[in-house]
């Protein structure tokens, strides 16, 4: 008999996925937020509700339960974590705790369990006003980060120079309707993100994506694999496994940002889900490995999972497309010389592009390619992009 399962959230890919391993799916969407044809298609069932509701979610997922049991739910979006670890506790459908996914998902908790075990220094502390702020930046003698503490996407995300700059920052927080924030010493270096499985408590490093950042914290572009050498490849597994341990994850993807500094590598923070702006995909192209159809098929037991470090077949790359915010008045797209080039180009006239302030409002598309190796995938990655054309005038 099929799996029953619920997924809170999901792009089609998910949805597709969990189809082909002969799942029957109960979709759970925001109304408007999801395309009804898609989920028709790869659904049994959809749920509307508000992922941002936990309450509601929490609700609606006992109801189906009640009514229609299903095996497991799992959620490829950071809303619905920690709601979907509660329902699986409650009925003892398996899964990472309650406790592990509210450790991943609250920043400030997982920072303490990491100076709990030694693991990773970061000074930090919550803060909840300017002079708290200020305080923190004058006691570690240094710029700072604040960000939210259960947030993703680089939204919200500042920079503080120092105790005097804290009443500028502060008042942008308050804007956002922010009452506290997680403070933390900047660090320099190098960004990479480890794009990770679990299976019975054993994690596998599959892949360590170079990250390209754009404006302000927001990703530009990722490569796959990274171009780090084997030793400091060795030592983000070690770190990687060790984090992965201390909160308890037992199964499935994660994904986590380890910042190379001067003083060793450093743990940013870390996601009991695979990695955002479509990095499954590059890890599928570069690795020949399927992260969104492992997330089900292996908790569930249709598949098994290899705990071993795969080699490479090449190498791939996104790069994020960008136009001057304003109404989109015409878009021109290259017709030749895209070999190992998909376009994912969303931008179209009459559309309003904003200033990308995170990721979620990054509207113009992609530019996804694949080579030999990931300096070929990112040139081509770059010269397709400089090669699309998007035009805007002035919004009114």
């Amino acid at each position: 008999m099929a799996p029953r399962i619920a997924l809170l959230g999901g792009r089609p890919s998910v949805l597709r996925s969990a189809a082909e391993l002969g799942c029957e799916i109960v979709q759970f969407a925001k109304p408007g937020m999801y395309d009804p044809e898609v989920s028709s298609r790869w659904c049994a069932e959809v749920v509307e509700v508000d992922l941002g509701d936990q309450r509601a979610v929490l609700e609606a997922g006992r109801a189906l339960h009640a009514r229609l049991p299903v095996a497991r739910f799992f959620s490829p979006a950071e809303l619905g974590l920690v709601v979907a670890a509660r329902l699986n506790e409650e009925f003892a459908l398996g899964g990472n705790s309650l406790r592990t996914v509210t450790l991943l998902k609250d920043k400030a908790a997982m920072r303490a369990r990491l100076a709990e075990v030694g693991l990773s220094p970061v000074r930090f502390r919550v803060v909840r006003d300017a002079a708290e702020l200020a305080a923190f930046l004058a006691e570690i003698g240094g710029p700072g980060i604040v960000k939210p503490l259960d947030f993703g996407g680089s939204r919200d995300v500042h920079k503080v120079d120092g105790p005097d700059r804290a009443a500028g920052i502060w008042s942008l927080v308050e804007a956002a309707g922010r009452a506290q924030m997680l403070a933390e010493e900047f660090l320099t270096g190098r960004e990479v993100s480890v794009e990770g499985f679990s299976a019975d408590g054993a994690h596998t490093v599959v892949a360590v994506t170079d990250k390209l950042l754009g404006s302000g914290f927001v990703e530009a572009g990722h490569s796959v694999p990274a171009t780090v050498d084997e030793r400091v490849r060795a030592e983000i597994a070690e770190l990687t496994g060790r984090l992965l341990d201390a909160v308890g994850l037992v199964e499935g993807p994660s994904h986590t940002e380890i910042m190379i500094t001067a003083d060793g590598l450093r743990v940013i923070e870390s996601h009991n889900r695979a990695g955002g702006d479509n990095i499954p995909e590059l890890v599928r192209l570069a690795y020949g490995v399927d992260l969104v159809r492992a997330a089900v098929a292996v908790p569930l037991g249709l598949e098994p999972w290899k705990n071993e470090v795969p080699a490479p077949v090449g190498g791939a790359a996104i790069r994020f497309l960008s136009a001057e915010p304003g109404v989109v008045t015409d878009v021109d797209l290259p017709a030749d010389g895209l070999e190992g080039v998909t376009l994912g180009v969303k931008a179209q006239p009459g559309m309003v592009i904003p200033q990308v302030t995170w990721s979620a409002e990054r509207l113009c598309g992609d530019v996804i390619a694949v080579g030999r190796d990931a300096g070929e995938a990112v040139d081509r990655a770059e010269a397709a992009a400089a090669r699309v054309r998007i035009r805007t005038s002035p919004a009114a």
